[in-house]
């Protein structure tokens, strides 16, 4: 009886639907997961966020491809884990044909972020005048990023790759790195918009520059094209599934979250916290996934990362 106690319980309650966040606490990526998770309870009864950082997003990932394909497993990839760390390491313990997309979720541009304070210390009131200390002081300055692989790693590459030399130092998430810049500790970084944008709003940090070749207006900063640097990189993010998750399962979670951002207050928390939403179906997000596979491919080859 003690047994079947135990047991029956078990066996009875449905499985919890779970959202793999291969990073900490505290980015957009985990802010995305939160926010969906919360709104999808009410369909799905109890739904967790299940951060599992490490190994460049890997131990995560590697959650979620040895699942089981039902849809109640789900991660929340992005360039990094899907694009561009499959590119950097040939032992990566998973490849990206090892999940099944379901949607994508955001695409967001990177920002050139640093404190008053730093910029008071180097002497510095832009982008340009910080450009031309860079040149001046190769190395000198430290470059933070959410981690190896990551869009704000590429875009420092990328600047390298023109005579702007820092000192890149990857942390373990986004939220890490921000905080090494606001400390002091490092002096500039690549940001996720959606992951910086509280503190630029309350001047914690001041945006210098932006990273797609177009101008989101609503960041009061140039481009770094206009600016004379050939880029046009975004982090985005969205939601895959274990490979063999069906074609309708996917439709569905896709349908569910599509309502979900439809409402306006949900949708302006996203945006808030997690970055400009960009909503694809799992076709269209298998197909963004694969050009930027050829984008990075190319990126990787030229700046020889």
């Amino acid at each position: 009886m003690a047994l079947a106690a135990l047991s029956t319980p078990a066996l009875a309650r449905p499985r919890s639907t779970k959202i793999v966040v291969p990073y900490p606490a505290g980015g957009p990526l985990d802010a995305a997961a939160r926010i969906l998770a919360e709104a999808l309870k009410k369909t799905h009864g109890r739904v967790i966020v299940d951060n599992r950082p490490g190994a460049a997003g890997a131990r995560g990932m590697l959650e979620v491809k040895a699942a089981d394909a039902d849809g109640k497993t789900l991660a929340i990839g992005a360039l990094a884990t899907l694009v561009v760390n499959p590119l950097l390491f040939n032992d990566l313990p998973y490849r990206p044909q090892d999940f099944a997309p379901v949607c994508l979720l955001s695409d967001a541009p990177n920002v050139l972020v640093m404190t008053e304070k730093t910029m008071a210390k180097i002497g510095i009131n832009n982008a340009a005048d910080l450009f031309d200390y860079i040149k001046a002081n190769p190395g000198k300055l430290n470059c933070a990023s959410g981690g190896t692989g990551s869009a704000g790693h590429i875009v420092n590459a990328i600047l390298a790759s023109q005579s702007l030399n820092t000192t890149h130092v990857p942390y373990a998430g986004a939220m890490a790195a921000q905080l090494s810049v606001l400390s002091g500790e490092t002096d500039l970084m690549f940001d996720n918009f959606g992951s910086a944008r509280a503190a630029i709003a309350d001047g914690r940090l001041r945006v210098l520059a932006q990273t797609q070749g177009e101008a989101l207006p609503e960041i009061k900063a140039p481009t770094l094209k206009s600016l004379g640097i050939d880029c046009d990189v975004s982090t985005w993010f969205g939601l895959v599934a274990p490979k063999s998750t069906p074609e309708k399962v996917r439709e569905d979670i896709f349908l569910e979250i599509q309502k979900i951002l439809s409402d306006a207050k949900t949708r302006e928390r996203f945006e808030r916290s997690a970055g400009p939403v960009r909503l694809l179906d799992h076709r269209a997000y298998a197909k963004w996934i694969e050009s930027e596979q050829v984008k990075y491919l190319s990126f990787l080859k030229t700046l020889r990362i």
